[in-house]
């Protein structure tokens, strides 16, 4: 179950970063030509995070499962 949430912080960490770059591309006059550059930090960025998660949202179920 654990796994599921984590796929879902994913998931919407990934839309709510990505919905930032699309209005960076949307209004600001720049933003085509920086577009590819914006993708690539988002990843970046979004990794970053994800792999700061990982002890917050799967730390509870390995302490249920191993017991400590």
């Amino acid at each position: 179950m654990a796994l599921l949430e984590y796929g879902l912080v994913a998931a919407i960490l990934f839309h709510a970063l990505n919905g930032l770059r699309v209005i960076a591309v949307d209004f600001w006059s720049k933003g085509p030509r920086y577009q590819k550059q914006m993708l690539w930090s988002v990843v970046g960025l979004w990794l970053v995070l994800m792999l700061g998660a990982i002890y917050p949202v799967l730390g509870h179920a390995a302490r249920v499962l191993f017991g400590s």
